[in-house]
């Protein structure tokens, strides 16, 4: 049966070893960010040696945190711990994953439904809204130092992962947690700013794209975004990050998809819904994952098939009947 250390267990685990490397999935969001460095900072006001690693490419959208410029700097050598963090599988830190097997123990804290508890020592909490503020409690339990750098990567966290504390997680947890975090010293306008007030000009090209082309179908609200339209305005792979994000706001928008070719023949699909919804599930059946308003999975194929493909996944599961053409 699986189950969880306890944060003291944890904790003992910390304060026993002296150098650690940290872990968070591809495609890394604030939480992971924030979850990375925050822990991360924290073990090094302890006087610990600490190394990020995060697979590549690594956004940038984040580059305000402390520590960022120190993330995948360092040879990964002689390192006793591996801790991975907003992680529910292994094999979401990519390559990275190779490495499992050379640390004395590792450490798993995550928060996603679907993990399955790959470390020696693991603490997942699936109710909570971020996997920053699971990181706070096992700090604030084994008295580790939290200074206002520490604060502002937590805080990153539990804000973007409740989209500004406005998604269904947004629990009496992630505002007791954003308080704390404040107390500590985190700066809500400032972070608030750069999360999301700090977009590219091919970001909002590229929305303008998504948005043309969006297409409502009973509660089912999606769009596409091509590889040639990414290449024309000379977008990266980043600057179609939270655009599904917009789609959702749409008023009729119960479910809203959205269609990225990261690569030719390569579809990231974002997945967003309103009032309980699971989502999860349709990405998991994908070889995704996520959480339940909130998911994304890769598909490979011709963008139309894969589109026509998963929307009519997500319209057998949620009740909806439509058909997509190009």
């Amino acid at each position: 049966m699986k189950k969880n250390n306890t944060f003291e267990e944890i904790g003992e685990v910390i304060k026993k070893y002296e150098s650690f490397a940290i872990f968070s999935h591809m495609n890394a969001d604030g939480d992971a960010f924030g979850s990375l460095l925050g822990i991360g900072q924290s073990l090094k006001l302890m006087g610990k040696k600490v190394l990020y690693f995060l697979p590549q490419p690594v956004p940038t959208r984040f580059s305000f945190l402390k520590d960022y410029d120190l993330i995948n700097k360092e040879e990964l050598k002689n390192i006793e711990v591996g801790i991975v963090v907003d992680a529910a599988d292994i094999k979401r830190i990519g390559t990275l994953k190779e490495y499992k097997d050379k640390f004395k123990t590792t450490i798993n804290i995550d928060h996603h439904e679907t993990n399955d508890y790959f470390a020696d020592y693991n603490y997942v909490d699936k109710d909570s809204p971020s996997a920053t503020c699971i990181i706070l409690k096992l700090l604030e339990a084994n008295d580790f130092p939290i200074d206002k750098n520490v604060a502002e990567a937590l805080y990153t966290g539990v804000l973007t992962d409740t989209g500004a504390f406005k998604f269904a997680n947004a629990t009496f947890d992630a505002f007791e947690t954003a308080g704390k975090l404040v107390k500590y010293g985190a700066n809500p306008e400032y972070i608030a700013k750069m999360c999301f007030e700090s977009d590219t000009l091919e970001h909002l090209k590229l929305t303008g794209i998504a948005l043309d082309r969006m297409e409502l179908r009973k509660n089912v609200g999606f769009s596409y975004i091509t590889y040639e339209d990414r290449m024309k305005i000379n977008a990266t792979e980043e600057d179609m990050e939270g655009i599904i994000d917009t789609i959702r706001k749409c008023k009729n928008v119960e479910v809203a998809v959205l269609f990225k070719e990261a690569v030719k023949n390569e579809i990231r699909i974002s997945f967003r819904s309103k009032n309980g919804i699971d989502v999860k599930s349709i990405a998991v059946k994908f070889g995704g994952g996520g959480h339940l308003p909130a998911s994304g999975c890769t598909v490979k194929g011709n963008i139309y098939e894969v589109m026509d493909k998963v929307l009519k996944t997500v319209q057998e599961m949620i009740g909806n009947t439509s058909e997509v053409s190009n």
